[in-house]
């Protein structure tokens, strides 16, 4: 897990965060956009904590598991040492998800890079079209911009790691697509 600064955008109050968040063995991406005050808030990060427990969930029900599936289950949560990380209440939020925080050292940015590289991805391909398009984008606007290019992201585009092999994320982590019956 990561936050990446937006910007701070005329009509909102504080800064845009956009707290982001990976699964590295599939690729599949989950991210969303808040605003606060000049720093990222571990209420935001704790809120992405528990949209992953509940897409694990969805994902052992869609493979026909159950809390004792080998398949998915949030075991690790990797962040840096923001202060919105190292709180005690998102140490909690970790624990009663059922995962262990493993936090990477200072300076080390490649420890998370699986994190850094999806957000750069996202400033490239949904930020910067984003930016280009408005004179004065509006919140609204880029939660839509980036909805609709997670969706891309996660169920059409084919990814060429080392784990995911030229597969699409969501088909690693909800099974194969289920073919549509001819009409």
């Amino acid at each position: 897990m990561d936050c990446f600064f937006i910007g701070r955008l005329s009509e909102s109050k504080g800064s845009v965060w956009q707290y982001t968040a990976i699964d590295v063995a599939s690729g599949y991406t989950w991210a969303e956009l808040h605003t606060s005050e000049p720093n990222p808030r571990s209420r935001h990060c704790q809120a992405l904590l528990h949209r992953l427990g509940e897409g694990t969930a969805r994902a052992r029900r869609a493979r026909g598991g159950g809390r004792s599936d080998a398949g998915w289950k949030l075991a690790t949560v990797t962040s840096d040492n923001g202060s919105e990380f190292v709180s005690q209440d998102f140490a909690t939020a970790v624990r009663a998800a059922g995962a262990h925080q493993r936090r990477v050292k200072a300076g080390r940015p490649t420890s998370n890079g699986c994190v850094e590289r999806v957000q750069l991805t996202i400033l490239e391909r949904c930020w910067r079209p984003s930016f280009a398009r408005s004179l004065v984008p509006k919140v609204t606007a880029l939660r839509r911009d980036l909805d609709e290019y997670l969706t891309y992201h996660n169920t059409d585009r084919a990814h060429t790691g080392r784990h995911t092999q030229g597969r699409v994320p969501a088909e690693i982590v909800y099974g194969a697509p289920k073919m549509r019956a001819a009409r």
